[in-house]
């Protein structure tokens, strides 16, 4: 394990914005949704719904093509578009004039220089579908930062975290703390719904076990991570409700306002005024005096509180996405593999013997696939460039090779 406690990277995790029309100066005008839009949804969503799957729009973002699903986004989301780069929910706008309701995903924030990239980018992709008029409010801002050099399952967390949540609202829940091999894993501080919440957890054991996001390694490599100690994330989310209370209304002006986020979730380096450690959330080192909130900041949290004090690097880029690939071409042959075992048990004879191996049932699959699909009145490469335009990964020169 590293010796030293460092910051690995920190940034933007997840970005959700509501969507209004707006006057020719930018304010927000209650306006409900394009009769015509509205058409088009429905169409397509009843074509979604004709098929049991999602259906391909005329829409695209840096080249992914949205899909309507045969499903909304529940409450008054009555459409759902989704891409693996942002999903769009959206709406009549007759409840709170709010149309859409945009989430950037994770891959496509990371892969962008700057969170300004990112908004701009979509806010451009919003405008061809509901036109040059509209408002960006920021909804949901997670702001992170990964750290090596500690590890956050050892510590006391019953009596080292100070925090200005309610203690029924704190880590003292039994759905606080996550275990996994009798280690902690996960710490949760304020529910998930309340305005401001915060969940300190294994962000290595989560990529193995969870999400997959093995791009993050090579982030972590450019700052210093020796790729075998484990990362830990600070995560702080914050909602509509405490945005509005701190200001932050339009989307934009998140870009300025994450080192005071930060600083009011975290805590500032310096302290508060009277030179006492602040913040919403404190991990501490406990001394002989009474007072908790007196107690000096743990030097794990000190760097910690550094995220978002100075320009970050820029993004991965297409990285992000070779990562995903990787990522999904190891799941697949794994997939394929306990297929393939499964079917050849089922075949009996030769394709259980001890000389049997993959090519063997490979080799069956070639004559009795083709069989399937002319059954079925469907082709092998149709279905792949389906799949292809789902998870955006059409490449140029595909469709001329498959002409040809």
């Amino acid at each position: 394990m590293q010796e030293t406690i460092n910051l690995v990277s920190y940034g933007v995790d997840t970005l959700i914005i509501n969507v209004r029309y707006s006057d020719s100066k930018g304010q927000p005008v209650k306006q409900e949704l394009d009769e015509k839009l509205l058409q088009e949804l429905d169409y397509l969503q009843g074509e979604a719904r004709r098929v049991e799957t999602g259906i391909a729009t005329d829409w695209a973002f840096q080249g992914v093509l949205l899909f309507v699903e045969p499903h909304g986004a529940g409450k008054q989301w009555r459409w759902l578009l989704t891409s693996r780069l942002l999903n769009v929910a959206v709406s009549r706008g007759k409840f709170n004039d709010i149309i859409a309701q945009v989430r950037f995903s994770s891959e496509y924030l990371w892969s962008q220089a700057w969170c300004g990239d990112a908004l701009s980018k979509v806010h451009t992709f919003l405008m061809s579908i509901f036109g040059k008029y509209i408002h960006l409010q920021l909804s949901e801002a997670h702001l992170c930062a990964d750290v090596v050099g500690y590890d956050f399952s050892q510590c006391n967390y019953e009596t080292q975290f100070v925090t200005r949540v309610r203690k029924n609202e704190a880590i003292y829940d039994a759905d606080s703390v996550a275990l996994d091999c009798h280690r902690v894993s996960t710490l949760a501080f304020s529910r998930h719904k309340a305005p401001i919440s915060c969940s300190i957890y294994n962000k290595t054991l989560e990529i193995k076990q969870k999400s997959g996001k093995t791009w993050f390694y090579d982030l972590w490599r450019k700052n210093g991570w020796d790729e075998a100690s484990d990362v830990w994330r600070v995560e702080f989310r914050f909602k509509r409700e405490f945005l509005h209370q701190v200001g932050i209304e339009w989307a934009y002006d998140v870009l300025d306002e994450m080192k005071r986020l930060w600083e009011y979730a975290a805590g500032n380096l310096a302290g508060d005024d009277d030179g006492l450690p602040d913040g919403w959330l404190r991990f501490v080192l406990p001394n002989e005096g009474s007072n908790r909130s007196r107690w000096p900041v743990h030097p794990a949290w000190s760097v910690v509180q550094e995220a978002f004090t100075e320009d970050v690097d820029p993004g991965l880029g297409p990285l992000v996405q070779e990562r995903i690939r990787e990522k999904n071409v190891e799941r697949g042959i794994a997939a394929t593999i306990g297929y393939i075992s499964t079917l050849a048990a089922w075949l009996g004879g030769e394709y259980v013997r001890q000389e049997a191996d993959v090519s063997l049932v490979l080799h069956w699959l070639s004559e009795a696939g083709p069989e399937y699909l002319e059954s079925k009145q469907r082709d092998f490469v149709e279905e792949v460039r389906k799949k292809q335009k789902r998870y955006g990964y059409t490449e140029q020169g595909d469709e001329s090779e498959a002409v040809s």
